[in-house]
């Protein structure tokens, strides 16, 4: 069955919406049923490194308060929590908006999928889309504001990356640098989206100047960002603290690091050749300082942590660079 982009962008959105919904509906939560009522949420994400992911924790208030002003009962949806401090509402808005920008990932992924720069068959492209919606809705028992945000506009960079290979010009330069400032203020995992570039720029330029330049200038965005918020808070939090030996030691951990390494091999596998293999392992060797912090103060079996380097791994392992034409670029 043969479908136009509409229709598999729609298809896509709906896959996402399915999942997502059934994830946050027929489940129990017993993982992060503390932050699921808005005074505790208020009072974790306003400390150490939380209280600089801002952007996302302003939309699920947003969306929280709407929920409010609507009187909607929440007992049509015969909601059911371990925790008797948790707020129905309060949950839908996570519920909300991680679908909502589920279903925008899996449009950008269409998007990316169908460009001239993908190498897949249709059911390839398919397969692999649906694979990246599962397993982001495979991480959410983690429920946060700001995992799935972030995933959409790394995908979201990926994709205008894309055009900026084909046309170096001012224009994608800056919808990248945008793109990579908001992401920024939601979450650090903005630094992907520069080893992403390094990434795909050296891959098809060599070390040149129409390489180091825009890496330099993205770079320098995400630096800005980055300690420009704490700058801002008057606070200078990278961390929460050394967990690097109850990763090393502690089952449920030790069952996160599996879930890494079977990933990367599973990225690795579905690349469509050995040069694409090792643009993966150098995205990989370009993502240390995020893999290392991860390591030393992340929680590895929260899955989550490595899903923006899976789903970045997959997209790298099927893009076509020969496909890719350098027609103009503003760095000589």
């Amino acid at each position: 069955m043969k479908l136009n982009l509409f229709g598999k962008a729609l298809f896509m959105a709906m896959l996402a919406f399915v999942v997502s919904t059934f994830v946050y509906f027929s489940f129990a939560n017993i993982y992060s049923s503390k932050i699921l009522n808005f005074q505790e949420f208020e009072q974790q994400f306003s400390s150490g490194i939380y209280q600089y992911r801002k952007l996302s924790g302003w939309l699920l208030i947003g969306v929280y308060e709407v929920f409010q002003s609507f009187n909607l009962d929440p007992e049509i949806f015969k909601l059911k929590f371990l925790d008797p401090k948790s707020e129905p509402l309060f949950y839908l808005s996570f519920y909300l908006l991680n679908t909502f920008f589920l279903m925008l990932s899996a449009v950008m992924l269409t998007l990316i999928s169908e460009s001239k720069s993908f190498e897949a068959t249709e059911t390839e492209k398919t397969l692999i889309n649906g694979l990246i919606i599962f397993t982001i809705s495979l991480s959410q028992f983690v429920i946060v504001p700001y995992d799935v945000s972030s995933y959409f506009f790394l995908i979201l960079f990926f994709y205008i990356l894309l055009k900026f290979l084909n046309l170096q010009n001012t224009q994608n330069l800056v919808s990248l640098c945008l793109i990579l400032a908001l992401s920024t203020l939601n979450r650090e995992t903005a630094a992907l989206s520069v080893s992403i570039a390094a990434t795909l720029l050296y891959a098809k330029n060599g070390l040149r100047q129409d390489t180091k330049v825009p890496v330099l200038i993205l770079a320098g965005v995400f630096v800005s960002g980055y300690f420009g918020l704490r700058m801002f808070s008057e606070d200078f939090t990278t961390n929460d603290g050394n967990l690097l030996i109850q990763n090393f030691t502690q089952p449920k951990n030790l069952l996160g690091l599996v879930f890494w390494i079977t990933f990367l091999v599973f990225s690795l596998l579905i690349a469509k050749n050995t040069g694409c293999a090792r643009r993966i392992l150098m995205f990989h060797v370009l993502s240390a300082p995020y893999i290392l912090i991860c390591i030393y103060s992340g929680i590895l079996y929260e899955i989550r942590l490595y899903v923006p380097l899976f789903i970045t791994s997959v997209l790298i392992g099927r893009t076509k660079l020969s496909q890719i034409s350098l027609n103009k670029t503003i760095f000589g």
